[in-house]
């Protein structure tokens, strides 16, 4: 993609050169350069688009075009090898992922930890609406007095809210370990 206006440059201190024609001379072949160390072509084109962005900045500290050619191919051979290191790390964790997947321990460990979380969440979602908006606060990092404050209501009340919320969350939770082994099959 290029930039809306054109810069001109004067190169071997008799010929001028403009970005635009250059670009349109250039962008094709840097396309097809680029082409043949990539998966996807057109991974290629946006490549060679970014490099001619980068060189929009520069252009006008050339004044060889032979400079100007070996900075395209440099900058798009640079590219193209950062794009193959970035998909070969993205295909290492890939494959880590399928692997884990594979993985039966890794699966239990999964689902005991979604069920767990899907136990608490539902057990919070029951309890009273004061209860619930106080514990949901203090689990957000508030402290008493702070709560207390947002909710118009003393810390003493803060206090005794959080120990009710806490009191039925031991009560339905007491389980939870229980479930979570015979989940696990442990």
């Amino acid at each position: 993609m290029r930039p809306n206006s054109d810069k001109t440059i004067l190169v071997d201190s008799q010929e001028t050169l403009s970005y635009n024609a250059l670009f349109n001379e250039m962008y094709a072949g840097l396309c097809l350069f680029a082409e043949r160390f990539l998966i996807v072509s057109a991974d290629g084109e946006d490549l060679v688009q970014e490099v001619f962005v980068k060189l929009w900045d520069k252009f006008e500290d050339f004044d060889a075009l032979n400079a100007i050619k070996a900075y395209l191919y440099q900058s798009t051979r640079n590219a193209c090898l950062n794009q193959i290191r970035h998909e070969k790390v993205k295909r290492k964790y890939e494959a880590e992922q399928v692997h884990q997947l594979e993985s039966e321990t890794f699966f239990l460990q999964q689902v005991v930890e979604e069920e767990g979380q899907r136990l608490i969440a539902q057990s919070i979602s029951e309890l009273p609406a004061q209860c619930r908006k106080i514990l949901l606060l203090s689990m957000n990092g508030l402290k008493n007095n702070e709560i207390a404050d947002d909710l118009g209501i003393s810390v003493n009340s803060v206090k005794t809210q959080k120990a009710i919320a806490y009191k039925n969350l031991r009560l339905k939770l007491q389980n939870i370990f229980d479930i979570i082994m015979l989940i696990s099959g442990l």
